[in-house]
């Protein structure tokens, strides 16, 4: 049986460990958040995604954009938009 302030203790160790995952998450958007990501218009966006120069994945019909890969993918989009 843990005592209360064994208690406390794990409870604080779990908050932490929550808190470094949040951080840690990578932000998944649609189409208009990646061409705010970006700075550049949805059609943009789109003309890349087709050409393969902006990574993206399905879930079912909709296209979603990885942030940290857009990023990566903006030094292209932004020499063409």
């Amino acid at each position: 049986m843990l005592t209360p302030r064994e208690i406390e203790l794990l409870a604080d160790a779990i908050a932490e460990r929550m808190v470094a995952r949040a951080h840690d998450v990578d932000p998944v958007g649609d189409v208009h958040d990646c061409a705010r990501w970006l700075s550049v218009r949805v059609a943009t966006v789109e003309r890349h995604v087709r050409s393969g120069a902006i990574p993206s994945f399905k879930v079912g019909s909709c296209r979603r954009f990885r942030r940290s890969e857009v990023i990566r993918a903006g030094e292209v989009v932004h020499g063409d938009s």
